[in-house]
């Protein structure tokens, strides 16, 4: 097997452990239960305000950049999960987005560090008055957890999540 035949095989390893990853913690939330035995989060298509998108959460595989790319590039390894609580939408990152506090402020993305980012991302004009971005990057949280996730990790961050909520 050549060096890019192996690498290729490592990459789809590697992909599929995410996505995994990403299931585990969405069942895990799906099932996550309050004090009074009753679930807290619900599938998506039950029309509550507290629930766990089970659609989507993952980058296009053809991604080109609006067209400006040669070659489209495979951006499915990115992925996320979408939930709300009490109304409130919630971003799970499975790649936390990091400003670093350097005098250069330069832009990191963590793999498979979990970012969460409570509310919704707005569109911010940059100083060419031209172009706009997300300002995800301005808005997530880069927590400690990392993947995989033990249950122990996935049942702090829930009540992290809930606790953003109830205090």
């Amino acid at each position: 097997m050549n060096n890019k035949e192996e690498f290729l095989k490592i990459k789809e390893a590697y992909k599929n452990a995410r996505t995994e990853e990403r299931k585990s913690i969405i069942d895990f939330l799906l099932n996550k239960k309050d004090n009074d035995g009753n679930l807290v989060f619900l599938k998506e298509k039950d029309g509550t305000d507290t629930f766990v998108k089970t659609s989507g959460g993952y980058g296009k595989t053809n991604y080109s950049s609006g067209g400006t790319l040669y070659r489209p590039y495979d951006l499915s390894n990115h992925m996320w999960i979408e939930l709300s609580y009490k109304g409130n939408e919630i971003l799970i990152s499975l790649q936390a987005f990091d400003i670093d506090p350097n005098k250069e402020n330069n832009l990191h993305v963590l793999y498979d560090r979990i970012g969460i980012m409570f509310g919704k991302n707005d569109i911010i004009l940059l100083q060419d008055n031209k172009s706009k971005v997300s300002d995800v990057f301005l808005k997530m949280e880069t927590t400690n957890w990392e993947l995989p996730l033990s249950e122990a990790d996935m049942e702090e961050m829930a009540n992290y999540i809930i606790n953003h909520y109830e205090e």
